[in-house]
């Protein structure tokens, strides 16, 4: 099954959001995936991200969430902030997460110091599937050592190819000069359509991601 869904449902429209009911109640019950954005910033306590999961559940069993990583270990420590893992583990954990997702700054290049950084990190770091986003690595680099430490491969697909892998995670910003205030037209949403596969993560994150996905979801059905 191909997941569909965008970064957070925050700003899920009122439209779709029946009376009494929470915004993420209405989000779980129309899509199948979030990728929660907000812990890229700041953490929820541990007992939110439970709860989260309980209502999630209630109206959608098979709903996932994807977290994604702190800056505090991708752009400000470089990889070396365990603490920082540790904490986003339990957010992940109680969330029932299969996918922790890491975007990695362009100006943490793909030095060997740097490299070695990320080995080091994942092997330390367990009990999910690694999504990185690696802005300013080249591609002969990440063909190397995404395998090697079973690493997924994140890319804008309307940019770039993954690497072969058994399952891709796609992130879509826009196109062109807009970017995030770009509405998917119907020739894009059918390239996509022909992109994915079973077991595919499709992310939409800009101001028309809503309408976006549940357009993707009727495209894929």
């Amino acid at each position: 099954m191909v997941r569909i869904g965008t970064s957070g449902w925050s700003y899920l429209p009122k439209k779709l959001v029946s009376p009494g009911e929470s915004r993420l109640t209405a989000y779980a019950r129309i899509f199948n995936v979030a990728e929660v954005n907000s812990t890229f910033y700041q953490m929820p306590k541990t007992s939110t991200a439970r709860a989260w999961r309980k209502e999630a559940d209630a109206v959608n069993r098979d709903f996932e969430f994807t977290v994604k990583v702190p800056k505090l270990i991708t752009h400000v420590s470089g990889f070396t902030d365990l603490a920082t893992w540790e904490k986003i583990k339990a957010i992940g954990e109680a969330l029932g997460a299969k996918i922790m997702v890491f975007q990695t700054p362009p100006n943490f290049k793909d030095t060997p110091e740097n490299v070695e950084r990320v080995r080091k990190f994942f092997s330390q770091a367990e009990g999910f599937m690694f999504a990185v986003e690696p802005r300013g690595w080249s591609r002969e680099t990440v063909e190397e050592v995404f395998p090697e430490l079973g690493l997924i491969h994140i890319v804008d697909p309307f940019k770039e190819k993954p690497i072969k892998q058994k399952v891709n995670y796609y992130r879509l910003h826009g196109r062109g000069k807009i970017m995030y205030r770009y509405r998917f037209k119907d020739e894009d949403l059918a390239f996509l359509k022909k992109t994915i596969k079973k077991r595919d993560y499709l992310l939409f994150n800009n101001i028309f991601m809503y309408d976006d996905a549940m357009k993707m979801m009727e495209l894929v059905k």
